[in-house]
């Protein structure tokens, strides 16, 4: 059925999901971060937020990466929910920029990709955690919904694959790769003329999503059992699940959302 936006822009979706929870009675707490699930003798107890407050609970779902709990970054007792993955199994990162622009040349779609020439070289750079030298790009012109004309200056977001090697690149290498995205669009008849906007690297990325080096959706999709590697639901700590586009069915706005429900089904089902 083609590609659907969201009225109101894709935060919409989150907000949607919040005014039908707190309809349903939930409380939702907002910066309240998570130190600790509690795990006891039957299984996941509840968490100790990081003011030291405790939340007692009959059953904890997880909506960050798995290797934060494999990391111990939720207390050791969660460790064990589920196994660790090795950073050669990670998914890729990403370089990219949101912003405002007045691209000239090639005529955008809302999304529009302009390949490298050599795509195995790309690959080859990414695989021995480098920034591609000549990286394909990927443009979304949110303006340009539903073939809407653009206004003179735009909204633009700008995507290239990243290793996920977390702050493992340095300064002058990230600045490269800015260099050779905006390169790479030129070359391919894009000039972007980008005016405002934030670069976020594979180290930002890390620093929001810990344990994952800056991957972005989890395990790496490579062979045909990859999918039947990625974590379900359900972890072997008794309580509690997961949720989220590292955990079955995988990333994608779509997939998360369909991750939730997999994890309601879990909890209802574990009463």
């Amino acid at each position: 059925d083609g590609v659907w936006a969201v009225a109101g822009g894709m935060h919409g979706i989150a907000r949607a999901l919040a005014a039908l929870a707190e309809r349903h009675g939930a409380v939702l707490r907002y910066r309240a971060p998570v130190a600790e699930v509690l795990v006891g003798r039957g299984g996941a107890a509840g968490v100790v937020l990081a003011s030291g407050e405790r939340l007692p609970a009959r059953a904890v779902v997880v909506n960050a990466d798995p290797q934060a709990l494999a990391a111990g970054l939720f207390g050791t007792d969660a460790r064990r929910a589920v196994p660790a993955m090795a950073a050669a199994e990670r998914s890729l990162s990403a370089l990219t920029w949101t912003g405002v622009a007045r691209p000239a040349g090639l005529a955008l779609d809302h999304h529009t990709v302009v390949f490298s020439d050599d795509y195995g070289a790309e690959f080859a750079d990414l695989a021995a955690g480098r920034l591609p030298r000549n990286p394909s790009v990927y443009l979304c012109a949110a303006d340009r919904a539903a073939g809407a004309a653009p206004p003179a200056e735009e909204a633009i977001h700008l995507i290239v694959n990243a290793p996920p090697v977390g702050d493992g690149l340095p300064a002058d290498a990230v600045a490269a790769g800015k260099d050779a995205a905006l390169a790479s669009l030129r070359a391919g008849g894009v000039d972007l003329n980008p005016g405002d906007g934030e670069w976020t690297t594979p180290a930002d990325f890390a620093a929001r999503f810990p344990a994952t080096g800056g991957a972005l959706y989890g395990r790496a999709s490579h062979g045909w059992r990859a999918s039947f590697q990625r974590p379900g639901a359900v972890t072997r700590v008794p309580g509690l699940f997961l949720a989220g586009g590292a955990t079955h069915p995988g990333a994608g706005v779509p997939m998360a959302a369909l991750s939730g429900r997999l994890a309601a089904d879990a909890v209802l089902a574990a009463r």
